[in-house]
């Protein structure tokens, strides 16, 4: 090991008390202490610009590249989520591209069919009731009348029933029914099941209120004879969907069911609504037609009883749940006795059972002891139902079954 070279003797000491320190200075030289260690590491200067990150673990979907920690990545804000930011294009392009077909067509100056497009006046009246129900664009009945009057003003047999029906709904101002009678009087060359369809619901709408009259029971439900109820069925005659529905709600109301199950199925190839009440009676007519649960035990009793007390699938009976309830009681059923408790715990002011009461505890679980009551939830209503106009079974089913044009 060398020693590094001491300051030359003597050293400038002025005073006393700098003697002391050159003294000190001096021994610590020649002891070695200023020698220095040939075996540590010199330090290295660092340059903060040859630090790099490391290179990313991923590959960018965009680049296709491992990014390089030599080149430096330059952010384009344009090619920030570029898809993101476009604007939606149609739901189904395919779609559109029909809806375009049919404009060019319906607005074309020559009436003749151009060559892969349909005819203008077929054009016209497709997209009078497109627009009119809200398939395949968003419902706008202004616009549907527009293209009813095009499609007449080129000859379509059918538009006097799109103009009628403006009339008598009101697609561009108040209903004016009178004003559709013209409209009717023109359809039933074309089409007169339809015609007559539309003159009873003009009727209707015009005639003043009917007051219901009481009925004794167990006595036959009388026949509308009146000349307005004749129009509807001279329409089902004829064949109109519309009309063999509604006479099919007319038999359900008259508990003529059988016969309106057959009316509902007549329809159902041109009513959707007629197809729909078809299912729901004969499902209704099926659960009606099942065998007593006497052979089932206390549970089918029960559950029984508790369809009858909600109205699930069977208008509500609290006279018959009860029944029921008694009978499952009487089988063992522990859950259809706690239930009879409940409804007796609340008699009515006459002392009988408080039909109130008796409403509220139908949405609650009676199934299992000692626990919380919990609120059952309410089945869900199936109802009868009409089509949405008369003349929606005219849409073709392709267009039918088209989504709604417009966005949420």
């Amino acid at each position: 090991m060398s020693r590094a070279p001491c300051p030359p003797w003597p050293l400038p000491c002025a005073s006393a008390h700098s003697t002391l320190l050159c003294c000190l200075a001096l021994a610590l030289c020649q002891g070695g202490v200023c020698a220095q260690a040939q075996g540590l590491p010199q330090a290295q200067p660092i340059d903060p610009a040859q630090l790099h990150p490391t290179a990313p673990r991923y590959r960018d979907p965009g680049q296709q590249r491992m990014a390089s920690p030599d080149t430096p990545q330059h952010i384009d804000p344009e090619q920030l989520n570029a898809h993101a930011l476009q604007p939606p294009g149609p739901d189904n392009p395919s779609q559109e591209r029909a809806l375009q077909k049919l404009r060019v067509a319906a607005n074309a100056i020559s009436s003749r069919r151009a060559s892969g497009h349909p005819a203008p006046r077929d054009a016209a009246w497709l997209l009078g009731l497109l627009a009119l129900h809200g398939r395949a664009m968003p419902a706008n009945a202004a616009e549907a009348r527009y293209w009813f009057e095009r499609a007449q003003r080129l000859g379509h047999p059918l538009a006097p029933a799109g103009l009628a029906w403006c009339l008598m709904d009101g697609c561009t101002g108040p209903p004016n029914p009178t004003a559709a009678r013209p409209w009717i009087a023109k359809l039933r060359s074309a089409d007169p099941g339809r015609a007559l369809y539309l003159e009873w619901r003009l009727e209707t709408q015009l005639a003043p209120l009917r007051i219901a009259t009481p009925e004794m029971p167990n006595t036959p439900a009388t026949i509308d004879s009146s000349p307005q109820h004749q129009l509807l069925v001279r329409a089902a005659q004829a064949g109109n969907a519309q009309a063999l529905n509604e006479l099919g709600l007319e038999s359900v109301s008259s508990a003529r069911l059988p016969q309106a199950l057959a009316q509902f199925r007549a329809a159902a190839l041109h009513s959707p609504a007629a197809a729909a009440n078809a299912r729901l009676l004969a499902n209704r007519l099926q659960v009606q037609l099942q065998p007593t649960p006497g052979h089932q035990g206390a549970d089918a009793w029960l559950t029984q009883a508790r369809r009858y007390h909600r109205g699930d699938g069977v208008p509500a009976n609290y006279t018959e749940a009860l029944r029921l309830y008694q009978v499952a009681a009487a089988n063992g059923s522990q859950a259809a006795q706690r239930m009879l408790e409940r409804i007796y715990s609340r008699p009515g002011p006459d002392g009988a059972v408080d039909l109130a009461w008796m409403q509220q505890l139908a949405n609650l679980d009676i199934t299992r002891e000692g626990a919380v009551l919990s609120i059952l939830s309410a089945p869900s209503p199936q109802l009868f139902v009409h089509d949405p106009t008369p003349l929606y079974d005219m849409i073709p089913l392709p267009w039918r079954a088209a989504q709604n044009g417009s966005r949420h």
